[in-house]
């Protein structure tokens, strides 16, 4: 990271009666957060001695991306909301970082090595490493024709995520113009209990290198090559 990140934690107590509203509400903000440019990570927790306390993390490239975000739609809605939710005013404290500050795993310069790291994490059931591999406003197509983004897509990878699917996929073909890179993807997948979902096929994605130099999915199809 860089002497420009900001890093925040806040801290919500929610009434009980509409503790798991507000959690869920949390949950789709994050998601929706990490979409945004300038969005490093988000997480949520939630306290195991005091369940009716949110924790949230979140770290922004530049105080810009935090303004940009807070500047949201649907941000100002959340944060008018809140007398709603909270039993108490919500706490926010900014971070700055005094390390030391481990090496981040190096992305691949390959952009098909990315086909990889979207398997291993797909079938570690590992959802934030999954919409990890994907840019700011990406579609991934889970029906021939439709696509979905954001809070939407979070929610269907989780969904279909506890079904327990095993994803296996190689790539056929590379195409590289500039920063932005073709795969044909060859790929099966088995659903237990669900032959109706169980299959194999060849897939188009779409990637681009970013300003930080990372390739990141901008769009997944599965039906996008007969």
């Amino acid at each position: 990271m860089n002497n420009t990140t900001v890093s925040a934690v806040g801290f919500a107590r929610p009434r009980p009666e509409v503790a798991e509203e507000f959690g869920a509400k949390l949950v789709a903000l994050a998601a929706q957060a990490r979409t945004e440019q300038g969005s490093i990570h988000t997480y949520i927790h939630r306290d195991i001695a005091e369940e009716n306390l949110f924790v949230f993390y979140e770290t922004w490239e530049s105080q810009t991306d935090v303004d940009r975000h807070l500047d949201q739609p649907y941000m100002k809605e959340f944060l008018t909301s809140l007398p709603d939710y909270l039993q108490e005013e919500l706490k926010v404290h900014q971070l700055a970082l005094v390390g030391p500050l481990s090496e981040p795993a190096a992305d691949p310069s390959d952009p098909a090595e990315m086909n990889q790291r979207y398997v291993d994490a797909y079938n570690a059931r590992d959802i934030d490493g999954i919409l990890a591999v994907y840019a700011p406003g990406a579609q991934s197509v889970w029906q021939p024709g439709q696509a979905v983004t954001a809070a939407e897509h979070r929610d269907t990878v989780v969904e279909f995520l506890k079904r327990e699917p095993r994803l296996t996929a190689d790539v056929r073909e590379t195409y590289v113009v500039g920063d932005t890179a073709a795969l044909v993807v060859d790929w099966s997948l088995e659903v237990p209990g669900a032959p109706e979902l169980t299959g194999t096929g060849r897939g188009l994605d779409v990637l681009k290198r970013n300003a930080q130099g990372q390739w990141r999915y901008i769009i997944t199809n599965p039906f996008g090559s007969p």
